[in-house]
């Protein structure tokens, strides 16, 4: 039910934002009938007029998810949310100045939010094999979301944990060079609820992995979240950073 109000409600958005030419997809996904606007989209994927626009590529990525929610598409579509992925790094990289955020975001946040889970998940089995599995989660995310620095150092850090050290030192560098522009060139309040919580769970993932053999590092780390998590603020978008307010304690108490 949550799902079909969040695409009525980017029914009514579209209206505003694209005319006609579209509409029909988003009626589509609307009615439940998502192979049907698969096809169409995937037509649009290949023809000369419509294959360099992004929204085809994203009603495609919604019809997938829907699809993988639904256990009657399972033998025919036994890759649709892995395709919903892929698609929706496709509608991004179409989109590069994001001309279509308020027909994406709460999509693409609701789809970040799931793949969270599978960090998570990742990070307490603790295993070379799940360190490659959410680097390469990262890299799909930092594709449809490149302005996500938190994801970016999640897979630094699991280059690192997968044996990939120095693309992992690199790619933990960038982020972190990003990361430290947060408050003053980069507004913390500009970032989306995802974004903060992909920040939050970097900083403290990285830290946790530098204070068996470097206090004072995991000290510098988990600090760069201070100012955001620590306390409670008008733009902090989390609503329990008690896990944060732990570990920071911990490291530098």
């Amino acid at each position: 039910m949550k799902t079909l109000l969040i695409i009525c409600s980017l029914f009514f958005i579209t209206i505003k934002t694209i005319g006609q030419d579209y509409m029909e997809l988003l009626e589509l996904i609307v009615d439940e009938k998502y192979e049907k606007c698969l096809f169409k989209c995937q037509k649009m994927n290949v023809a000369d007029k419509t294959k360099k626009e992004p929204l085809p590529y994203l009603y495609a990525s919604m019809s997938y998810y829907e699809m993988s929610r639904d256990h009657k598409y399972k033998d025919d579509y036994p890759k649709a949310f892995k395709n919903a992925i892929s698609y929706l790094g496709k509608y991004r990289k179409k989109d590069k100045s994001y001309e279509y955020k308020e027909d994406a975001e709460e999509y693409i946040e609701k789809i970040k939010f799931i793949l969270l889970e599978e960090v998570e998940n990742n990070a307490l089995a603790a295993t070379e094999k799940s360190a490659k599995s959410t680097a390469s989660l990262m890299k799909k995310i930092i594709t449809f979301d490149p302005d996500d620095h938190g994801a970016k150092l999640i897979q630094g850090l699991n280059y690192i944990l997968s044996k990939n050290k120095t693309e992992g030192k690199k790619t933990v560098q960038e982020a972190l060079d990003q990361i430290k522009k947060i408050g003053s060139e980069i507004e913390f309040g500009s970032m989306t609820e995802s974004q903060q919580q992909y920040l939050k769970v970097a900083l403290m993932h990285y830290a946790k992995f530098q204070l068996p053999t470097d206090q004072t590092l995991a000290s510098e780390t988990i600090s760069l979240g201070h100012q955001f998590f620590y306390e409670k603020r008008d733009d902090l978008l989390i609503e329990d950073t008690a896990d944060f307010k732990e570990l920071y304690d911990k490291i530098t108490g």
